[in-house]
């Protein structure tokens, strides 16, 4: 086989170089060796510096081949090709293999590796179809929500989705939230509504005291809402969107101890590190959202934003979802503050009344909330909630808007003057409107509060029986806030507030 040689040759203009081709034969037999086809000039002779070769090369002009090297180079690459077509085309018949994960235990939610290696991963994902979820991330939702891989979500919080009233409603800027488990979740992110429509102004009452929106406005406040309350939970460096996939389960080896729910399994998870993006993420995923399936998408969406490692060191084995198929006051929390807390004043707590350090400090609301948060219950299975204080930066937030939780039911009170909290005088002689979700409050629930003086129980008339001072359940709330306030024709509207709660 002829060797092939490359000589480096400048070019005239001195800034490229040309390269030409020689081939070499080595002749250590010059008898066995066949004549060539056509005379060779003889080699030109060596330097007298050079010393004499044993060999004899021989090198044909301007890279010229013969027809016997042509042959044998094309039959060379021409094998070269058809090998490495075989060897494409086997790799190509050969299946998918999926390495098969043996789950030999339960889920151990504290000592899982994935979660502690990669739990704060803010890494902004490009591909189509998103990170498909896996065992123990699912795994951990589930047992973070409900507290077991076995039982998952109730019918009726797979029911639940983010839908606005009709358009022709006089309440058609809220949420619709039935008594059911998801209803103070839904009810949140109506606060959060709410607030950005009060910022874009679009909450002005008309003459009947109503207030009505666009269809347009009410959606894109619901964008806003549910993007804030994801970017804060985040830390405002990050968030984590799930959304269902049609094709198959993203994995199917489950295990003795994982039962499917036939959404948990299909979920696909977008990271963003850029707001905006989210924000279009968000508008593309809202269809998903407001129909069945879209509050659980949300709240699995909500804890991954949180990153699961933060929330298993919020939530300190407990759940989010309670007893009664309801959503906690840590869900509620989370969605508030972005942190799934256990109680409601500012800041950390780290002694006791008397005076020595706490094994676990008492974490609390570091900052002034978007939403704020009024709680009043009389049941005595909520006394580690009742004995708290309500903390300033729940109960002054920046906009005007309270999510109250009066006896475990929920409902959103607002005003519409945005600047209520921004100066004292305002808080004088101020009107709240109730907004409760559900389908029975037809008409705008209008409260005119009045805090110049401190009123007796008894100006609230015959609401309760005769000779009993005691001051109205919906007024005990309020005084959590606007300590001694009094209603106006209370004695009225305190007997429609209590048809909502």
């Amino acid at each position: 086989m002829p060797g092939v040689n490359t000589t480096a040759v400048p070019s005239k203009d001195g800034r490229s170089t040309m390269y030409r081709i020689t081939t070499t034969s080595t002749n250590k037999n010059p008898a066995s060796t066949p004549p060539p086809s056509q005379p060779t000039p003889p080699p030109p002779p060596l330097p007298e510096s050079a010393p004499a070769s044993s060999e004899t090369t021989t090198t044909k002009p301007d890279g010229e081949y013969t027809d016997q090297e042509l042959l044998n180079l094309v039959s060379y690459f021409e094998a070269s090709r058809a090998d490495l077509k075989n060897r494409v085309d086997s790799l190509l018949a050969q299946p998918i293999i999926r390495p098969k994960r043996i789950d030999s235990a339960a889920p151990k939610l504290f000592d899982n590796e994935y979660i502690k290696t990669h739990g704060n991963s803010r890494t902004l994902k490009l591909y189509s179809q998103g990170d498909p979820i896996t065992l123990p991330v699912a795994s951990t939702l589930r047992l973070l929500s409900n507290n077991s891989t076995i039982h998952s979500f109730s019918q009726v919080w797979i029911s639940a989705k983010f839908a606005f009233r009709d358009y022709t409603n006089p309440l058609n800027y809220g949420l619709i939230a039935d008594r059911t488990g998801a209803r103070g979740l839904i009810l949140a992110v109506e606060a959060f509504v709410i607030r950005h429509l009060l910022l874009k102004n679009l909450l002005s009452p008309n003459r009947h005291r109503s207030i009505s929106v666009s269809v347009e406005a009410r959606n894109e406040a619901l964008v806003d809402a549910l993007t804030e309350i994801l970017w804060q939970a985040g830390e405002h460096r990050g968030a984590t969107v799930c959304m269902p996939y049609a094709g198959d389960e993203c994995f199917s080896n489950y295990g003795a101890h994982y039962v499917p729910d036939g959404v948990t399994e299909r979920l696909h998870l977008f990271e963003f590190v850029d707001i905006a993006k989210l924000r279009t993420f968000v508008i593309k995923c809202l269809p998903y959202l407001m129909k069945e399936n879209g509050v659980v998408l949300f709240l699995y969406s909500l804890m991954l934003s949180r990153t699961l490692k933060k929330l298993i060191e919020d939530l300190d084995h407990t759940r989010l979802v309670g007893d009664r198929d309801e959503a906690s006051i840590q869900m509620v929390m989370l969605a508030l503050t972005g942190r799934a807390l256990h109680y409601f004043h500012n800041g950390n707590i780290e002694f006791d009344i008397n005076g020595n350090l706490m094994e676990r400090a008492q974490i609390g609301v570091k900052d002034r909330c978007s939403v704020g948060f009024l709680y009043w219950s009389k049941h005595e299975d909520d006394s580690f909630w009742h004995k708290q204080e309500v903390g300033s930066m729940l109960r002054t937030p920046k906009v005007p808007v309270w999510l109250i939780c009066l006896n475990r039911r929920y409902a959103v009170i607002f005003s519409t003057n945005i600047n209520l909290l921004n100066n004292w005088i305002y808080e004088n002689y101020f009107q709240l409107h109730v907004y409760t979700g559900l389908k029975n409050q037809e008409e705008p629930c209008l409260l005119s509060i009045d805090t110049r003086e401190q009123y007796p129980a008894s100006i609230y008339g015959n609401f309760f029986e005769e000779n009993e001072a005691v001051i109205p359940e919906f007024v005990q709330l309020l005084h959590t806030r606007w300590l001694g306030c009094m209603i106006e024709n209370g004695d009225e509207i305190l007997h429609e507030l209590m048809t909502y709660f």
